[in-house]
């Protein structure tokens, strides 16, 4: 049996985290032969509980949710960077570092790709709207737009056009340390990245996980569980 842990969103109520994301990686199950276990991690900022939660499972999926707050990344906040979440933001670069280090299997979504890019010294664009001269990508999610892919990623898809869906204001600026651009959309917005050297630290900006059945979203989930299988071994 595989085992994914989940990053969750902070709510005034706790945490929770859409059933999208824990379907998207059930979904995956059939392309690797295995049972997939997918877990919620609970926020905390006891780094030695971080150090066992790295260590503890076979792969890592960070979820989209609100923005990264902007401090992290050395910057003020713009007027139009929405409210952070110091808690789930301290948690997900603490485990990102010991991610990192352990050379873990780590896949992010959304929010996802801005964090990993952070954890990494990368930086954001705030809000692509008004600090880029494109248009605003916060739209309704089953539209789509062209996004061109290259390198693995084309490899993986087949392609270097894909269309994707577009629900995010901000997006990777500065990539960090190590990552590498492997597709942008037609404005030239950064997509999707991964490491060049780390076996698999990938993310993508796109909804994958809101349409499991397209093609693209099959092969993105089973090459990160077809990760998380080899790092079991």
């Amino acid at each position: 049996m595989l085992t994914v842990a989940m990053t969750p969103s902070v709510t005034e109520t706790g945490i929770q985290i859409h059933a999208r994301y824990e379907n998207y990686v059930l979904s995956g199950a059939p392309f690797v032969g295995e049972t997939v276990c997918p877990v919620i991690l609970p926020l905390t900022a006891d780094l030695s509980l971080v150090s066992r939660y790295a260590e503890m499972f076979d792969a890592y999926l960070m979820t989209g949710g609100g923005d990264v707050d902007p401090k992290y990344y050395g910057e003020e906040r713009h007027p139009l960077c929405g409210e952070p979440s110091e808690k789930r933001d301290r948690f997900e670069i603490a485990l990102l570092h010991e991610l990192v280090r352990l050379k873990r299997p780590v896949f992010g979504i959304c929010r996802g790709i801005q964090m990993m890019n952070v954890a990494l010294g990368g930086t954001l664009w705030q809000d692509i709207g008004s600090q880029l001269t494109v248009e605003p990508h916060l739209s309704n999610p089953e539209q789509t737009h062209t996004v061109y892919v290259s390198g693995s990623l084309a490899e993986l898809f087949g392609k270097t056009e894909i269309l994707t869906n577009s629900w995010h204001h901000q997006a990777v600026a500065v990539p960090g340390e190590g990552l590498k651009v492997f597709a942008r959309s037609r404005d030239g917005v950064i997509e999707a990245v991964a490491h060049e050297s780390l076996p698999f630290y990938r993310a993508v900006q796109w909804h994958p996980e809101m349409h499991p059945e397209d093609e693209i979203s099959k092969k993105l989930i089973a090459a990160f569980l077809a990760a998380a299988r080899d790092n079991k071994a």
